[in-house]
């Protein structure tokens, strides 16, 4: 269970000193401090349900989503979300590994999300496939043609073109039209040509 410094100073408020209570359980590994303020009470806990109290608001989304998904073959070795008004990329790591965080705009963060859950405790917001997509090629370095666009994303990215082929396209192509980026028109393009036929 995650506890702010504030909830464990009143569930130790009969000790004389709450803070320090809080430092030799800290210590002892009784909590597991995520950022300043905030602990863990399970050493177990996964940590893509931890990203979210740790920057907030954000989402599961880039890399970790991909992973998710089955559209990159690698494990990958941070947790990767989405967060919105930070201006720069922000990474944290703890107990329970490497936490990075990157902006996508603000007008976009409420869309395609869903919620996965681990038990009756711990849930979070993660990028559906298609916006992971999307946020993805927001974030990847701009490319300039449709055979760049799958250089980029079959051979650079190593994204899964059978993986991909079970998207939903005409979702695809809403989010990515919201974007106003040219990975993502070219995305629009690329669909239009080789996946529906338009």
């Amino acid at each position: 269970m995650i506890y702010t410094t504030q909830m464990l100073k009143e569930k130790y408020s009969i000790y004389a000193n709450p803070l320090d209570k809080i430092k030799r359980d800290a210590s002892d590994g009784t909590i597991i401090r995520l950022t300043r303020g905030l602990y863990e009470t399970n050493a177990h806990a996964d940590p893509v349900f931890l990203a979210a109290p740790i920057l907030s608001p954000s989402y599961i989304s880039f890399d970790y989503a991909l992973s998710y998904y089955g559209l990159i073959p690698e494990r990958v070795v941070a947790v990767t979300s989405a967060s919105f008004m930070q201006r720069k990329n922000k990474t944290f790591t703890n107990y329970f590994g490497r936490f990075e965080f990157s902006d996508i705009p603000a007008d976009l963060f409420s869309e395609g999300l869903t919620i996965i859950y681990d038990g009756d405790y711990y849930g979070c917001r993660i990028a559906t496939k298609e916006k992971a997509i999307c946020d993805s090629l927001y974030k990847w370095p701009p490319v300039r043609s449709i055979k760049d666009l799958k250089e980029l994303m079959f051979e650079d990215k190593r994204i899964d073109e059978e993986e991909f082929g079970t998207c939903d396209f005409d979702e695809l192509i809403r989010l990515a039209s919201l974007y106003r980026k040219n990975n993502l028109n070219l995305l629009i393009k690329l669909i239009r040509k080789e996946y529906i036929n338009e």
